[in-house]
């Protein structure tokens, strides 16, 4: 069962109703929290929940930590987006996301920056060979273990890095591993 409630009666509801998880809908978290933060901290800590917000800032993350508020998405997530971070926060997860405008405009800016469009980021997309090495230093393996088991040359494996770490315009396997995660090609 998932609790929406209006702030007034969300402490009733969720003491009563015993939810699977709390969704919220606010500006800001200084809508809802105030005199009864530890109601709301009590409930937050028992209860999994999700705060939806047209203003994400690390003022609004912050405080929705201290109140025990595991996750918070902008307003403008899909349903499957949404759905996705309601399962991940009940099975004890946090989710965090900025607004698809901010996340585009930051994406923009950064290609900007470096002189590269989004056309030559998808021209640039890796290989399955390069997805298979990605995924293989994700675990931590150096260009020895990678060749071997993948049975090719220490200098194939070592080529197939420094593309990789050129595609994704990253400066250390760590750099290309994480980049990999946030674009889904590695598995968390």
């Amino acid at each position: 069962m998932l609790a929406i409630a209006p702030v007034s009666t969300l402490v009733y509801r969720a003491l009563n109703d015993d939810p699977d998880a709390i969704v919220i809908i606010a500006e800001d978290v200084a809508t809802f929290a105030g005199q009864n933060d530890s109601d709301l901290i009590e409930v937050f800590s028992s209860t999994p929940t999700v705060l939806l917000s047209g203003r994400i800032h690390a003022v609004l993350k912050k405080r929705a930590a201290a109140l025990h508020i595991r996750s918070v998405l902008p307003l403008d997530v899909t349903s499957d987006q949404l759905l996705a971070a309601i399962q991940a926060t009940v099975a004890g997860l946090a989710v965090t996301l900025e607004p698809l405008v901010q996340t585009r405009e930051a994406y923009a800016a950064s290609n900007t920056a470096e002189g590269i469009g989004l056309a030559g980021r998808l021209a640039n997309h890796l290989t399955a060979r390069e997805t298979i090495v990605l995924r293989l230093m994700a675990l931590g393996l150096g260009n020895k273990e990678i060749a071997a088991r993948l049975d090719i040359s220490e200098h194939t494996a070592k080529f197939h890095v420094s593309s990789i770490l050129a595609k994704l315009g990253a400066a250390s396997r760590t750099e290309a591993v994480t980049i990999g995660m946030t674009r889904g090609l590695v598995a968390i």
